[in-house]
């Protein structure tokens, strides 16, 4: 066959798809995703927003990020913004984009501004009265509990070098993971405590704040991560730590004096009196937000939601984690994004075309090098993923008048935390899988299988003999969190594929997106 002939054949039998447009082994994609003119009219203006907090972002402090740049190796990754938010709206059309565009924005216009305070404090580039007004704190610890010291900002320690940037940038974490491994430590425990760590032996976090908040959350490999940091930062540090077996009544009380304590710390350290009037308008806040999240769980049960994926769980881990009340935009959009669910309810609408074959519930911590995987299972395989292990969070509302009972309330909301409230606390909290997916109407369970967390490795056995008791189509999936050198997005994919073929005797949607190599992709 001449070089013609083979040309034209390939062309003939090339599966076309959303994977077409992209080059070999990369997330670059060659144009833009044609949506059609409106949707893909709206795209460009929700990426004109993007890029418009972008740039605020760099000319709030021009020579500050310029340093940041050259000092942090994780600063660069935050250039894959644009793509990272791209591929995870991949495919969506209609109610599907604007909602998925609004929560995504919402993340990038917070990071940016926070990101900015984080630079502007940061000591190695001089000293600065900014830095006294920052309280650091874990990232799985929800900052509302601080909302008390209305001239200080809590800003979690972890958040811009390693907890949001894994999700962007699979390339980033395994430098940080090699960093620490060097000294040696092993190589099978979990890669989130050891790139945490890793980026504290590479000085990569930034030298701000007054004082430190640590925790033993979202497990118990997490302190010795709280150690390495705590040597590194510099900073007078108390220990916040909170009860493994959090549903049981007797340990609020222990949680209630832990948050006491931390607030003693906090105003020993500062100076400020905490003041409950300043925390009763963030908590009011957040409680709006749960109250818009748990009318959003109503509205997952039905057919007709065009929330699902990557952009509800984000949001719900950022909103939770992150903004808990600060932010009262989030609000705000918690309610335009609920009114758009609702009248997609009443008009009946089928999302994603009325494609979807599965509705899925997705338990324990995801691959985060791969936070759109979501979005490629219902693309590829119509398996939408109805609501995922983190987003179920407490939503305890917060008293708003009384202090007492609102740091009751308190402790029982930061119990449960991200990861907190299902991989560690006893079976119950585990076990707990089987009435969500019965809950949201679900068929499907995905039970990501995260090889170095030994506690959900010693519960495999337990969750197969469970499955077997239940009608749902159960699949387990194998990742490495953080490191993608261990099990790669093709491999996962591949795992996903086998079950689809073999037990569930299913054809993809899209044929482009069965196997290809985005190995060298952000």
């Amino acid at each position: 066959m001449s070089n013609t002939q083979e040309t034209v054949s390939n062309k003939q039998t090339r599966p076309k798809g959303l994977r077409t447009r992209y080059y070999n082994q990369t997330g670059i994609a060659k144009h833009r995703e044609w949506r059609g003119f409106r949707d893909t009219f709206y795209d460009y203006t929700c990426w004109l927003k993007n890029l418009n907090n972008m740039t605020i972002f760099v000319f709030r402090s021009p020579v500050r990020v310029l340093k940041g740049m050259w000092q942090y190796r994780w600063m660069g990754s935050y250039l894959s913004t644009f793509a990272f938010v791209d591929r995870c709206l991949e495919g969506y059309r209609g109610p599907e984009l604007r909602v998925g565009n609004m929560h995504l924005h919402d993340i990038i216009y917070s990071v940016t501004k926070r990101l900015t305070v984080v630079l502007r404090a940061d000591e190695r580039f001089g000293e600065n009265p900014l830095s006294k007004k920052i309280i650091l704190h874990d990232t799985t610890m929800p900052p509302i509990f601080l909302a008390g010291f209305a001239n200080l900002i809590p800003l979690p320690i972890q958040l811009f070098p390693e907890f949001l940037i894994c999700n962007m940038d699979q390339q980033l974490m395994p430098h940080y993971i090699d960093s620490l491994e060097s000294f040696g430590i092993p190589a099978d425990l979990c890669s989130k405590n050891v790139a945490e760590a890793g980026v504290a032996t590479e000085d990569d976090y930034p030298q701000y704040g007054r004082c430190a908040l640590t925790s033993n959350m979202a497990c118990d490999g997490s302190i010795i991560t709280s150690s390495v940091q705590a040597r590194r930062i510099q900073k007078n540090t108390f220990p916040v730590m909170m009860p493994m077996r959090h549903t049981e009544d007797e340990v609020h009380s222990y949680t209630v004096d832990q948050l006491r304590g931390a607030i003693k710390f906090v105003e020993e350290e500062t100076g400020e009196k905490y003041d409950w009037n300043a925390f009763f308008k963030r908590a009011a806040v957040l409680n709006t937000q749960n109250e818009c999240e748990l009318t959003k769980w109503d509205l997952f049960k039905t057919p007709y939601s065009p929330l699902s994926g990557t952009a509800q769980a984000l949001y719900r881990i950022y909103a939770w984690a992150a903004s808990s009340g600060y932010d009262e935009m989030f609000a705000k959009t918690d309610r335009k994004v609920v009114d758009i669910m609702t009248r997609c309810y009443k008009k009946k609408y089928l999302p994603f075309k009325g494609q979807t074959r599965h509705r899925a519930f997705v338990w324990s911590a995801g691959p985060v090098y791969y936070i759109d995987c979501p979005t490629w299972l219902q693309n590829c395989w119509g398996i939408n993923v109805v609501l995922n292990m983190d987003s179920t969070m407490s939503c305890r509302m917060i008293n708003t008048e009384d202090s007492e009972q609102a740091i009751q309330d308190l402790a029982l909301l930061s119990e449960k935390s991200t990861m907190r409230h299902h991989a560690v606390g006893g079976w119950d909290t585990v076990n707990k899988i089987w009435e969500y997916a019965e809950q949201f109407k679900c068929d499907m369970i995905i039970f990501y299988d995260q090889i170095g967390c030994k506690g959900m490795n010693g519960v495999h056995g337990l969750m197969e003999d469970e499955a077997r008791k239940h009608s749902f189509h159960f699949m387990w999936v194998e990742h490495d969190l953080e490191d993608p050198r261990t099990i790669s997005r093709r491999t996962i994919r591949e795992q996903v594929n086998q079950y689809m073929y073999t037990v569930m005797n299913e054809k993809p949607l899209d044929e482009s997106l069965i196997d290809f190599d985005d190995g060298l992709a952000w």
